[in-house]
């Protein structure tokens, strides 16, 4: 398929490979927001329009998605058909739990309406996860919620893994909260991260921005509290892609970022330029062949998340081999940061979870460079090890990066029974690829 925005996927060899297919389907107009009912809250919308747009159209009338992916360009056909997380995940969960019905392109032609009442019930159940490998997704009808002006923003900081997934744990319960996330710094802890919306800052309190200057991930080092835009809230990760900018020269200056602006300090081309520099780059000259970026997503049940930060940092030698790290006063200066963002499990088909019940969502960016990374993502030792341990403690690996096991296991572990059978119901022909197929190959 091609649409106008850059891939959100870490998968550079299969994106390139894709965009030079000739063999793809064009969806880049569907990129409109169609109708926006404020009374009952729902919205109409292309698959391929972005977060941005959405969040920008709901804004202007009062509303928002119940959940937003932290970066500005994923679609939202890309956070139904790959799952999506935000901070108001532990109330709403996944992004596709908000999805009330959709259009579908079948590999026949023909084009279906899905939803939970009607006779694709099947499929659209299916449909979170499934990568496409079912239809192409056309338009979406998605619950809204009523959303105010600005956001207060609270940090604290707990002193171990423990004290931070149980923080975490706690600010989920609280009714006046409407996001919670947090960043482990290494095993030292972390800060958790509540937000609520309110009309409008008090009386004497500054509204605080960020992007240019100063990076939000630099801000959540320090305790306290701020007051934001919701708009500006919503996309405060995304000038940095989290932290991840931090591998490119010259971003921890100020001078340079403000000669880069609003324009470039964006997620998407940070991506853009580099898979750009990757594929034109390091790979035809071998700069990179001993490097293995480790870009993860993994949701582990809640009463394991402390155990997994400290299992995950033996596995993943981001403090000894890695590029990243955040530096708080008082600890050592390798730590390695790790998003955790709560969600609830659900109950689609082709995720198998307890649904409603609360697990850890932990998110990875590093590159890494040493002994263990020989043979670099071709390899991919790190990455597979990493893989085996989230299985090994109950949890899921979200599909936007490299996956390494072997099909056979995946079927096993992502209930590809049922991904047979509704497969072989809307395309008994094989027309469209695979969903392993999807995942693994250009």
């Amino acid at each position: 398929m091609f649409k106008a925005t850059t891939s959100n996927t870490f998968r550079t060899n299969q994106i390139l490979g894709r965009q030079q297919s000739q063999r793809r389907l064009d969806l880049s107009c569907f990129v409109h927001v169609l109708e926006i009912n404020v009374e009952e809250l729902w919205c109409d919308i292309e698959a391929c329009a972005t977060f941005e747009t959405f969040t920008a159209e709901t804004s202007a009338v009062g509303t928002a998605p119940l959940v937003v992916p932290e970066l500005r360009t994923i679609t939202v056909g890309g956070a139904v058909a790959g799952v999506g997380i935000g901070s108001s995940s532990f109330r709403h969960g996944f992004f596709h739990e908000g999805l009330i019905e959709a259009d579908i392109l079948l590999a026949s032609g023909d084009v279906v309406t899905a939803s939970a009442e009607n006779q694709h019930a099947d499929l659209f159940r299916a449909l979170p996860n499934s990568f496409g490998a079912f239809g192409f997704l056309l338009r979406l009808r998605l619950r809204l919620q009523r959303a105010m002006p600005m956001v207060r923003l609270e940090k604290v900081w707990c002193s171990s893994p423990e004290g931070l997934v149980e923080g975490l744990a706690a600010a989920c319960s609280k009714q006046d909260v409407d996001f919670v996330d947090g960043v482990a710094l290494g095993d030292k802890g972390g800060m958790v991260i509540t937000g609520s919306f309110v009309i409008i800052q008090p009386k004497g309190c500054q509204v605080q921005q960020h992007g240019i200057w100063p990076p939000f991930y630099s801000s959540i080092l320090q305790e306290g509290t701020e007051f934001l835009q919701t708009i500006d809230y919503i996309w405060r990760w995304d000038a940095d892609c989290f932290w991840f900018a931090q591998i490119f020269p010259g971003l921890r200056w100020r001078l340079i970022r403000w000669l880069c602006g609003a324009e470039l300090l964006r997620s998407d081309v940070h991506k853009t330029f580099n898979d750009a520099v990757v594929a034109n780059v390091l790979e035809p000259l071998g700069l990179n062949k001993n490097e293995e970026r480790v870009i993860q997503g993994c949701v582990l049940p809640l009463t394991r998340a402390a155990e997994w930060i400290q299992k995950f940092l033996r596995v993943v030698p981001s403090s000894r081999i890695g590029k990243i790290k955040l530096t708080k006063p008082g600890l050592p200066t390798d730590t390695v940061p790790i998003w955790l963002c709560p969600v609830k499990g659900t109950a689609s088909l082709l995720m198998p979870m307890h649904a409603d019940r609360l697990y850890m969502n932990f998110g990875f960016w590093d590159a890494l460079e040493g002994p263990e990374t020989q043979g670099g993502n071709r390899v991919g030792r790190i990455n597979g090890a990493l893989e085996e341990l989230c299985t090994t403690m109950g949890g899921k690996k979200t599909l936007s990066s490299l996956c390494y096991c072997l099909e056979e296991e995946f079927y096993k572990q992502y209930n590809g029974n049922a991904y047979d059978r509704v497969k072989q119901h809307y395309d008994p022909d094989g027309r469209l690829r695979g969903w392993f197929e999807r995942l693994t190959k250009s």
